[in-house]
């Protein structure tokens, strides 16, 4: 049986929640079916395996989270890439920091799990740095960008310093130590990227 497009919702709506608090493991079926309200076996007849759910629900957050970037033909009259980098930017921490608990949950488990951290690279940054790569690429095609810019390489970059910075300060315990300035670190990393993306 194949689960209906609710059903898959609220199990990894469950999974997700469950995840935040138990280790990936650790999880059982009657945990998730109880946190998704779907039979056990309806679960494992779908996804087979805790690493499939957890797949899926990286991709999801990934999907929702790209839906962030708006194309090009939407910009506001005078809008610049610049203008719409620091927007995405400001949406991208947005998003990460409503998810923090999970992916605090999914980046540790992965530091000790080289499996688990491979699936989560694979799946979220890679795929991530794929999307971003996308949406910088229907820049260049309307010659935004200088030429022979390698833009997987400049998107890595870019999620690499900003992500990196939230990862460092609300992960890693930069928090108790200093506050993340949000606009003034969009600001900086915009700025620095595209001077160097940017066709002159």
């Amino acid at each position: 049986m194949i689960l209906t497009p609710e059903q898959q919702k609220n199990v990894l709506d469950g999974a997700m929640q469950v995840f935040t608090t138990t280790r990936l493991r650790d999880i059982s079926l009657e945990n998730l079916s109880r946190a998704s309200g779907v039979q056990a076996f309806d679960i494992v007849r779908h996804y087979q395996s805790r690493e499939n759910i957890l797949t899926a629900v990286l991709e999801r957050e990934l999907e929702l989270m790209a839906m962030a970037a708006h194309e090009p033909t939407l910009r506001f009259p005078g809008e610049t890439l610049k203008d719409e980098l620091h927007v995405l930017a400001g949406v991208i921490l947005q998003e990460y920091r409503s998810r923090l608990p999970f992916l605090r949950q999914v980046l540790a488990e992965s530091m000790q799990d080289a499996e688990l951290g491979a699936l989560f690279y694979r799946t979220f940054i890679v795929q991530g740095r794929l999307l971003f790569a996308e949406f910088l690429k229907q820049r260049e095609a309307l010659s935004e960008l200088r030429e022979g810019v390698d833009v997987e390489a400049a998107g890595a970059i870019f999620l690499a310093a900003l992500t990196g910075a939230l990862w460092m300060v609300e992960v890693f315990g930069g928090n108790k130590v200093e506050a993340l300035d949000d606009d003034r670190l969009i600001a900086e990393i915009s700025e620095v990227f595209v001077d160097g993306v940017r066709r002159r």
